[in-house]
């Protein structure tokens, strides 16, 4: 099934819910910063502020310069907050599933509740009939198949100055490349700032350009960053709709009972932890593209690492990431205490597998769990399932058996009779889950 995602984009949010409870400031260009400190810069704007040449992350003192009629207001998260809370009253209303995006700000997963409320269409104009009515918030609402496109569709009011800033803005399905093609480059999100000077170098301003192109050659540019810079010129986004408490599922984090370095027991850890994300992205038929871990040590002291990957779900490369993450981090002598890995840059697999295919065609792209094979999923298949009957600790890794020189596995000793389960797990597979043959 399609499908259906929308983004809720309020324009200008702060301004506007500071000029609800204050109509003096209404028609005023008005700007929000941290009061009394002397680098204090432009936190939020109306849009008579930025008619007025002012931008976020302006210094306020320049700000105050390029217009003196300019209004300035502290923080008000409270009211931000409560405003926010009743826009997610009406979200839900509609929604299954609501990931927020700062105050205001949300992307909708209407997916399946046509039966309900109609075509997505409907629920888009549904949300912005009521925040209008309901709270008085004007809203944009970006409609497509997506986050991508909706996100382009809401935010391509702040660079068209002709187009309405409440407005409900539909991307047809299977009309998502046209539809980007003819907005610039800046609209597309979550684009590296290098990418972006990489593609200024090259003079390509619009979407349609990028996507004209071609993944094989912006791969010889870009490298693996071209295939993904393609897909995102074309419409193409794999990320799903995650509310935060489903976000929170892909972490981990184990405090020890007696601080450690013991090296032994720090990577026995890590393979817990990533087995544990590693189950949950499985089950959620997703992938990450980025593993973070954090260490905290003895003294207090903290150290981190963030390890990309090509999109991986599988046990043996969530465990290859961590352990490459903590020769990274643990870079003091020091006990380390606490151990935590999040997943992070979630995507679903389907997708991801689809967009990666498309890339090593033409730019060498590593695929979903590059470095794995055939026999690795169906290993990783075969231990879920057995997990899934018989509990999380019927099948363990281990390591080759040493023998008397400390060699590995010359004279490995085959499992006793009736181990089973419990057998293969504590000799049959080696550190990256694949069989071990036993000596005779």
């Amino acid at each position: 099934m399609p499908r259906s995602v929308l983004f809720i984009d309020p324009p200008a949010f702060c301004t506007t819910v500071e000029a609800l409870v204050a109509p003096a400031l209404r028609g005023r260009p008005v700007a929000v910063a941290a009061p009394g400190a002397d680098r204090a810069t432009v936190l939020a704007l109306s849009p008579e502020a930025h008619a007025a040449g002012i931008t976020r992350g302006m210094p306020v003192r320049q700000a105050q310069k390029r217009c003196p009629d300019l209004a300035l207001l502290p923080p008000n998260p409270k009211l931000y907050a409560r405003a926010s809370a009743a826009l997610h009253d009406i979200f839900r209303r509609y929604a299954p599933v609501i990931e927020p995006r700062g105050y205001g700000h949300a992307y909708l997963d209407v997916t399946g509740t046509g039966a309900l409320f109609g075509p997505p269409v409907d629920v888009a104009l549904r949300i912005h009939r009521e925040a209008r009515s309901g709270i008085r918030l004007p809203v944009t609402v970006g409609v497509g198949a997506n986050k991508l496109v909706t996100t382009v569709a809401a935010g391509q009011r702040d660079t068209d100055r002709s187009s309405s800033r409440d407005a409900v803005i539909p991307v047809p399905e299977g009309g998502e490349a046209a539809f980007l093609s003819p907005h610039r480059v800046t609209l597309l999100p979550d684009v590296a700032e290098r990418s972006r000077e990489r593609l200024d170098d090259y003079q390509l301003e619009l979407i349609g350009e990028v996507a004209a192109i071609g993944a094989p050659a912006l791969g010889q540019v870009f490298g693996r960053a071209g295939a993904e810079l393609h897909a995102k010129a074309r419409g193409i986004d794999p990320r799903p709709v995650l509310p935060p408490a489903i976000r929170r599922e892909f972490r981990a984090a184990h405090t020890l009972a007696t601080d450690t370095n013991d090296l032994g027991v720090l990577l026995a850890l890590l393979r817990r932890l990533t087995e544990r994300i590693g189950t949950k992205l499985r089950t959620r038929h997703l992938v990450t593209r980025r593993l973070r871990l954090d260490l905290a040590y003895a003294d207090y002291s903290t150290s981190g690492r963030i390890v990309t990957l090509p999109g991986a779900a599988l046990d043996v490369a969530l465990l290859d990431a961590a352990r490459r993450a903590f020769t990274l981090a643990n870079t003091k002598r020091i006990a380390v205490r606490t151990v935590a890995l999040a997943a992070e840059q979630l995507m679903e697999m389907e997708m991801q597998m689809e967009l990666f295919e498309a890339g090593q065609r033409g730019s060498g792209a590593a695929g979903p769990d590059s470095g794995t094979g055939k026999q690795e999923v169906v290993i990783q298949d075969a231990i879920d399932q057995i997990r899934s009957r018989w509990g999380t600790t019927s099948v363990t890794k281990g390591t080759t058996r040493r023998n008397d020189a400390g060699g590995r596995g010359s004279s490995a000793q085959a499992p006793p009779q009736g181990s089973g389960v419990a057998g293969f797990g504590a000799a049959g597979a080696d550190d990256h889950g694949r069989p071990i043959t036993q000596g005779t």
